[in-house]
């Protein structure tokens, strides 16, 4: 089997599979999911779910059946927040048109999921900037506990992305100017994200969040051409 290939990907050649080898062997994950691949733990207040961009993760797939179950089950009195994370952002408003186009169909494939099982943060990587969203649903930003925020953490090391940012309502904060983290930290109150930069330690982006997420009637759109989704002709 050759990966996971859609017609709409980016994905590249992952040689057979045998990229992933010495990860598999290499590195310990709990054994909650697919290995090393995807899975779920709680750490503290906070329950963590990790998944793969680069498997299947539409739905009916293997990995968002298990994702489905693993949201389902999270008893918010014992850990109050969920944090997803994967390699891909969903919202990303540089200038990455393959990347965009991957991004629209995950958020078609799992937007509405996290919606209903009120996740709070999504953090990714991929693009080599940071960027964080307002809470937003389906394209549009909602008051601070209605929506879920998206961050993308991806200055840590590696050159800076320098494409430019296309002007999305939703996008918060961008930089590719300054290497920096993600801190976050957790309490019954809110949770709060600081993006860092190193080696200087200023604070550049500070995001509060507040508890117990308000669903409102939403309607998600399977249509990739909704408008003011994509600004790329």
């Amino acid at each position: 089997e050759n990966g996971f290939h859609p017609e709409w990907g980016n994905f590249g050649d992952d040689g057979g599979g045998e990229c992933g080898v010495p990860t598999v062997h290499r590195y310990v994950s709990p054994d909650t999911g697919n290995g090393v691949f995807w899975y779920s733990f709680n750490y503290g207040l906070v329950h963590v779910v990790q998944f793969s961009s680069e498997h299947d993760f539409r739905p009916g797939s293997r990995q968002y059946l298990w994702l489905e179950k693993d949201l389902k089950s999270v008893d918010r009195k014992i850990t109050p927040w969920i944090v997803v994370t994967s390699h891909r952002p969903l919202y990303m408003s540089q200038e990455q048109r393959g990347d965009h186009i991957v991004g629209l169909h995950m958020k078609m494939a799992l937007e509405e999921l996290f919606y209903t099982y009120k996740v709070n943060v999504h953090l990714s990587g991929h693009v080599h900037s940071y960027e964080s969203t307002c809470p937003v649903v389906a394209g549009d930003c909602v008051a601070p506990g209605h929506g879920t925020v998206y961050v993308i953490v991806g200055a840590a090391g590696k050159y800076l992305d320098a494409q430019n940012y296309q002007k999305y309502p939703w996008s918060k904060y961008q930089n590719c100017e300054k290497y920096g983290y993600q801190r976050v930290t957790a309490n019954s109150t809110h949770m709060h994200l600081q993006f860092v930069t190193a080696p200087s330690g200023e604070v550049l982006d500070n995001i509060i969040i507040p508890p117990g997420m308000k669903l409102l009637q939403i309607a998600f759109s399977s249509d990739e051409k909704k408008p003011g989704t994509f600004l790329f002709n």
